[in-house]
């Protein structure tokens, strides 16, 4: 009954964010800039963007491979389902819907799976933030971040910590933990030890698996390679914001594509971070609410708010259907039901209902 009470409170915020994207644009104008739309660019943007998903996979496989080497053919459709379920179902129950399936098929720790996945985020985020600093040493960005302050009722620079202090401060956590996993485990222990014995041993055994989800950022070669795989995952999802501008015509708004291209890291980097909260289902409301306002107002070029308005929209549709679609497929060739799964998935996300027999025995 909880679970299902948080579905239906994150579609109703994704409903409530969908209307303020509307009600913030002339419909008329957006409609016509996407009549206007050459929609034969999302061919590419789109084929761009499923290369990013296969990085997005080799970086997983890196992070999976000290509890089982998993091929990528077996691994990506894991990927796409879980996003499929993300695009689906709010509060990012996507994520324990990919930690289960991988177990089940591959026989690892969901647990451990699961923090592998929230170690993917970090390093999303921590990928974006790096973008958008690299750009700001060459581009004043402080009236992109006022005008975006002014829009939420959010000072600029609060805003700016808010956005990028959480994973700064979650990515130094999970390595304090994965360098020092006796002390932390030690620390845990000492608070679930009052404890019933009963759930004192299952909390004890999802710590010993979150730690084994963490054994990766023990190593700098591997840390190293993790970061430098983040860059091309978001640099070929950025190439479908690109080919989405070609699409509604921005190439002819910037005085170059170089330009251009700036614009759409930024947007790709802005919107993927502000729209990271985990309710409403793929993001729907806020990622288009994000996306307009920043393409609006970043100092390259005077980008009509419909124009953009539309933009976002086929970008984020862009994002969503393929892997929903893609996703389906896979589960129809696996005779499995998203349904089951998602159901499966919310059972992980209550924790009580661990049990040591259901886990892999991954040392650590």
């Amino acid at each position: 009954m909880i679970a299902s009470k948080k579905i239906w409170i994150g579609f109703a915020i994704s409903g409530l964010l969908l209307a303020l994207f509307l009600v913030r644009v002339d419909l008329g104008r957006m409609t016509e800039a996407l009549a206007e739309a050459n929609y034969l660019f999302l061919i590419p943007g789109i084929g761009l963007y499923l290369i990013s998903v296969f990085f997005r996979t080799l970086r997983w496989q890196m992070l999976l491979r000290h509890m089982r080497p998993i091929s990528v053919k077996r691994l990506y459709p894991v990927v796409v389902v879980g996003y499929m379920a993300n695009n689906l179902l709010p509060l990012r129950l996507g994520e324990f819907v990919r930690s289960y399936h991988v177990g089940e098929r591959e026989g690892i720790s969901k647990t451990s799976a699961l923090m592998t996945i929230f170690i993917e985020r970090v390093l999303d985020a921590l990928t974006l933030l790096f973008f958008i600093a690299i750009i700001a040493l060459f581009m004043p960005l402080a009236g992109l971040a006022e005008a975006l302050g002014e829009k939420t009722g959010v000072p600029w620079p609060l805003l700016v910590v808010a956005l990028s202090a959480p994973f700064v401060l979650a990515f130094g956590t999970l390595m304090l933990f994965a360098l020092f996993p006796d002390r932390t485990r030690a620390l845990a222990l000492a608070v679930v030890s009052p404890l019933p014995e009963r759930i004192e041993s299952t909390l004890r055994h999802l710590i010993d698996m979150f730690l084994v989800g963490l054994m990766p950022l023990r190593s700098p070669q591997t840390l190293t390679r993790l970061f430098a795989l983040s860059l091309p995952i978001w640099l070929f999802e950025a190439g479908l914001f690109f080919f989405v501008g070609f699409a509604f015509g921005l190439d002819s708004v910037y005085d170059n594509l170089g330009q251009m291209a700036i614009a759409v890291i930024l947007v790709t980097a802005v919107a993927n971070i502000g729209s990271s909260i985990p309710a409403a289902p793929g993001g729907i409301g806020l990622f288009e609410l994000v996306a307009t306002e920043t393409l609006v107002f970043l100092p390259l070029a005077a980008v009509d708010k419909s124009v953009a308005a539309g933009f976002a929209a086929v970008v984020h549709l862009s994002l969503l259907l393929p892997m929903i679609i893609l996703g389906q497929v896979f589960l129809w060739a696996e005779n499995v039901s998203l349904r089951k799964l998602s159901r499966a998935g919310r059972g992980e996300e209550k924790l009580a209902s661990v049990s040591p027999s259901a886990e892999g025995d991954n040392p650590l």
